[in-house]
């Protein structure tokens, strides 16, 4: 075994334990993850292409999924679809780097072993880790199409590209500029093997189209209400590309003062700074970066879109422009003419990243808090008998027939597909997430009303017909809530509803569930007994005798 091999060998093995490394997580699966497996086991001919359709996301993921899902619907099992793009992604990153200089390929390889925000989507029953594979793959075979412009070349340019428009809908965006880039570096000598490229590809992208623009321009979500655009979510997805603490472990703005995480964050991310920005000013490496302009115009286009409300700025909804950025990253490492800088940035670098493994808020390590199992785990110690009550908030049962059977419950749903008939003033889905925050305001000021003077409200009314009112003696009620959607107390709760400034920052989500918990809590029966609170990862349940 030559030297090459041997160390990517070992550098993918390094990657492949650290993502196997807590990949059986106590809650189950989260609601995106469960979302995907769901759906993926739709068997075909019953409704599996309507629910594809149904998505904000395209359609390929799914269908690899399934192929899995036939085999075992076991959570591990499943997580384990994602270990293995993440793993292969690592050779793939070598082999781009190559294209430079077998240290740069190194580099790449290990940088992508190592890096937190891969693992951790390695680890998760998401598109993510096997986006970054086929987006590793389009980098590569665009370095290989302008160096040698010949039709293998091309048929591999083609199919990842491809690729990447069937798992994400705005994959587009970066397969215009991926061939932008190229057209421009072959525009001299091969503009009959541009013209080629473009009407393969566009014949191509016109396939998935319409399913494009419908997702586009005719579906609904929430997601992106959660996080306002602002410095700190532009500062939040470099550091998530280059740092070991993700955003599911801190956010940037809520770092004060010198701490571990706060040198974790702000180290690597300078290096990387000061490294990108270096190869792209010096002339001398300004050729060999070029690359960096699609990543640049990627960024550009997914700001522009979180602008207007269509995208929540996000390292992981941008992900086809991380091997880029890794590349330059390593490329310009690479090109320092003194040896002993070049390994003290690349050493000084990677121990932030090694050095983080030590904390239990490493990506291997994390758990998906917000996982649906812990809803069943809590319902079970909860000892509900037949015929009892349970008032699910945010999420429908849907989200959790993987783990119980609520077959023998009375079920009530206030989630966010329903939550607009339990507010006043009757607002559509489309209307609400567009002006909800303007209609509802009567109704959150109404709820800051003292328990003494509350007179109730929609959502209570509603509670107690479908209910209160239908709750016989020794019969337990059992509320469910999400705590991450609903963790404003009613102090909390006042000072942003109070304010104009924090009510304009504040996601909608945030208000109406927060909202629904604290009327909920302060409207409990006088004559409730047996009160139980208990909380498991990002989930609380409040149950009583009636």
């Amino acid at each position: 075994m030559n030297f090459t091999i041997l160390t990517i060998t070992i550098i993918t093995i390094i990657g492949a334990v650290l993502r196997i490394i807590g990949i059986d997580k106590d809650g189950g699966l989260w609601n995106d993850e469960y979302v995907s497996w769901y759906i993926a086991s739709i068997p075909f001919g019953k409704g599996i292409l309507k629910a594809i359709f149904s998505q904000c996301h395209m359609p390929f993921y799914y269908f690899y999924l399934k192929i899995f899902n036939t085999i075992s619907s076991n959570d591990t099992f499943l997580r384990f679809t994602s270990v293995l793009p993440g793993v292969a992604s690592i050779p793939v990153m070598y082999m781009v780097g190559k294209e430079k200089t077998k240290l740069t390929g190194y580099m790449c390889a290990l940088f992508t072993a190592l890096s937190s925000l891969l693992i951790y989507y390695s680890q998760e029953v998401r598109f993510y880790s096997i986006l970054f594979l086929f987006s590793a793959l389009s980098l590569y075979f665009t370095f290989r199409t302008i160096k040698k412009p010949r039709k293998r070349n091309l048929i591999g340019l083609i199919i990842s590209n491809f690729l990447i428009l069937i798992t994400h809908t705005i994959g587009f965006v970066y397969v215009f500029f991926d061939l932008m880039f190229i057209s421009y570096r072959l525009r001299r000598l091969y503009k009959k093997f541009i013209i080629n490229t473009w009407i393969i590809t566009g014949i191509l992208f016109f396939t998935v189209l319409p399913l494009t623009l419908k997702i586009l321009f005719f579906t609904n979500s929430m997601s992106q209400w959660w996080n306002n655009l602002n410095i700190y979510r532009i500062v939040q997805v470099f550091c998530d590309y280059f740092t070991p603490i993700i955003s599911n472990v801190s956010v940037i703005e809520n770092i004060n003062g010198i701490s571990l995480n706060a040198v974790f964050l702000i180290v690597p991310s300078l290096i990387a700074i000061i490294v990108i920005s270096a190869g792209i000013i010096d002339k001398h490496n300004r050729y060999n970066n070029q690359i960096i302009l699609v990543a640049i115009s990627v960024f550009v286009i997914a700001l522009f879109a979180s602008l207007l409300g269509k995208l929540s700025l996000n390292a992981k909804y941008i992900i086809e422009i991380y091997p880029i950025l890794i590349f330059v990253f390593c490329e310009t490492v690479d090109s320092y003419n003194k040896a002993w800088f070049k390994g003290f940035v690349f050493t000084l670098f990677f121990v932030f990243q090694l050095g983080y493994i030590i904390s239990p808020a490493y990506a291997s390590f994390l758990p998906r808090e917000e996982g649906n199992k812990y809803v069943a785990d809590l319902l079970k110690n909860a000892n509900l008998k037949k015929g009892d009550f349970i008032v699910l908030t945010y999420y429908p049962q849907s989200r959790f027939t993987k783990y119980i059977d609520f077959s023998n419950y009375n079920i009530t749903e206030i989630d966010k597909a329903r939550f607009i008939y339990y507010y006043e003033p009757l607002l559509s889905a489309e209307k609400a997430l567009k002006d909800g925050k303007t209609a509802y305001r009567a109704t959150f000021l109404n709820s800051l009303t003292p328990v003494s003077e509350f007179t109730g409200s929609k959502l209570i009314n509603k509670l107690n017909k479908d209910v209160y009112y239908n709750v016989k003696p020794e019969q337990k009620v059992a509320f469910i809530f999400l705590d991450s959607v609903s963790f404003l107390d009613e102090y909390m709760f006042q000072s942003v509803v109070i304010n104009p400034q924090n009510y304009k920052r504040a996601p909608l989500p945030y208000l109406i569930f927060s909202n629904m918990r604290n009327e909920i809590i302060k409207t409990l029966p006088v004559n409730a007994r047996n009160m139980r609170y208990e909380t498991k990862g990002a989930w609380t349940i409040v149950s009583f005798q009636h």
